[in-house]
Order: C-alpha cells, then structure tokens, then sequence
C-alpha cells in the first residue's frame, strides 16, 4: 500500500512537468522545424541527453538517497547535454522552451531513477 501511495505522489507531482514537455514539443513544430539536418542534430543531442541521465543514475545511490534529490543530481550532473539539446532547438531563446527542456530533463531523470529502484 505505502509503494502504490508513493509511486501515486509521484506521478502526481511529475503530472505538471510531463505536460510542460508536451508544451517543448508542440512549440518546436509550431517553430517551422522542418529542417532535416537539424531535426538529426535535435534528435542525436535527445538522445545524448537521455544517455547521460541514464549513465548518471548509480544503483548504489538509487536506493540510499532521496528520489528526487538523486534525480536533481542526475539531471544537473547533464546540464551539458541538455544545454546543446536546448541551443538546437531553442534558437531564439524562448524562456518557454527553455523550462520545458529543464523540465523534461528532470522528469526523465526521475524516470531513470524509479527504473533503477524497479519502480518505473
């Protein structure tokens, strides 16, 4: 019951960041993203992204810290990946996308952190 709870809290209180990727995704096509090269280069850096949380996620320390501790860590510890994914697909700089990227790279390091707890 006390797991079912938690992994509830948990999507609840990842529910808002889920939606603001969301967000990420339909403002990049609403940007005119057409480019083909450049629709790589914003995969390759997702993918890059998702490589380094997923590396960083340490099952030692996923069952000794706090989840989302250990997912802020995760996910700051591949800032510079998420920075090259935001350069890519942000040009302009829009604040927007910028926290939704942020968001997205927090909400998929919890996720890799819950998968090594055999949560997700």
């Amino acid at each position: 019951m006390k797991a079912t709870r938690t992994s509830l809290q948990a999507a609840m209180v990842l529910l808002p960041v889920l939606l603001g990727g969301c967000e990420a995704a339909s403002s990049m096509a609403g940007a005119g993203l057409s480019d083909p090269k450049l629709m790589k280069s914003i995969n390759d850096a997702y993918e890059a992204r998702d490589n380094c949380l997923a590396a960083n996620v340490h099952l030692a320390d996923a069952y000794s810290a706090n989840a989302q501790s250990l997912a802020a860590n995760v996910a700051a510890s591949c800032q510079t990946q998420t920075d090259v994914l935001n350069a890519l697909s942000n040009p302009h700089g829009d604040p927007r996308i910028t926290s939704a990227i942020q968001k997205d790279s927090s909400f998929r390091a919890m996720g890799y952190v819950l998968k090594a707890r055999g949560q997700g």
